[in-house]
């Protein structure tokens, strides 16, 4: 058996090296246990009698309790969000809607997923599940604020986008000019019915009486007003912006614009005749856009009486009132 090597310390009175005899071994353990027991009487009567020596108990478990009050509500803050969250995607749903009314491409669910996407922040300070639980609800919390910012810029292009058409509208010609039955495929090349040669015929001609009222087919101003000295004889041209004008000709000399006037879709802007170089009466109708001459039939909203119509929604209103 290994024997156990002696322990010495040193004595300030003889100034030599004293042996640990098994009286101090015991004497050592005895104070060391009294010192333990002792330590867990008081700490299990400090327990008992609530923490009368304050040592953090108390705190903790307000802390506790705080946390758990906290965690609650962070749960009840989710359950807003998801409410919030049901309404932006009906939000998107009425926003295609909007989209496709006033003929702007819809955004998609990849794009809107994208147009959403980021880096959230991480509460790196909180411990365990509460961690989880505050990163898990700020980055729902941040994704809903950028889709609600995208939702807002769109709201704000369909606002511009329908500003802009009920101006680009109200300019586009879009109704019959006159009166009368017209020949659905005299647009193109054709025989010149007093020249007897092919040419293109950039415009349709609608047969009326002499005298019948002759319509502006959108907002404008008037650019050309009088005898023209080709075959047109008297007519108008009318500049609706947009990069519209259209064109009437053959008229009589009952002319009811100047140069430079305004007029609005509907106005009698002449009378129907028979000048220029025609070989009966009839009004002849174009359609310019960029320089380009349309066929004006592709642009009847309606074959209607426009001018009748106007003034029977006019008189419908006044019996209203």
């Amino acid at each position: 058996m290994k024997k156990i090597d002696k322990l010495f310390y040193y004595s300030h009175e003889t100034g030599t090296l004293k042996e640990i005899t098994r009286f101090h071994y015991k004497g050592v353990a005895f104070f060391f246990g009294s010192l333990a027991i002792a330590l867990c009487t008081l700490l299990i009567t400090n327990h008992i009698y609530y923490n009368f020596l304050d040592l953090g108990y108390r705190q903790a478990a307000v802390l506790e309790t705080e946390n758990k009050m906290l965690r609650d509500q962070v749960k009840s803050f989710e359950a807003k969000l998801q409410q919030i969250e049901y309404k932006l995607e009906e939000f998107a749903e009425r926003d295609t809607e909007l989209r496709l009314y006033v003929d702007l491409p819809t955004i998609d669910e990849d794009t809107r997923k994208v147009g959403v996407g980021g880096v959230s922040t991480d509460f790196g300070i909180a411990a365990g599940n509460s961690r989880e639980l505050l990163n898990r609800t700020n980055r729902w919390m941040e994704r809903l604020e950028r889709e609600l910012q995208m939702q807002r810029e769109s709201f704000a292009e369909i606002e511009h986008k329908y500003e802009f058409n009920q101006g680009f509208f109200s300019h586009l010609p879009a109704i019959k000019p006159a009166e009368g039955r017209y020949n659905p495929h005299g647009f193109g090349r054709r025989r010149h019915p007093v020249h007897g040669t092919l040419h293109m015929h950039g415009g349709i001609d609608i047969a009326c009486d002499v005298g019948t009222p002759v319509y502006a087919t959108a907002d404008g101003v008037v650019e050309v007003a009088g005898r023209n000295r080709g075959g047109y004889g008297r007519m108008i041209v009318i500049d609706h912006g947009f990069g519209y004008k259209t064109l009437y000709a053959h008229l009589s000399s009952t002319i009811k614009v100047n140069r430079g006037d305004r007029v609005t879709r509907g106005d009698i802007i002449a009378l129907s005749g028979r000048s220029g170089l025609v070989t009966g009466p009839h009004l002849h109708y174009e359609v310019v856009y960029n320089g380009v001459k349309q066929n004006p039939i592709d642009y009847f909203f309606d074959d209607i009486n426009y001018h009748e119509a106007k003034k029977a929604f006019a008189e419908g209103l006044h019996k209203q009132r």
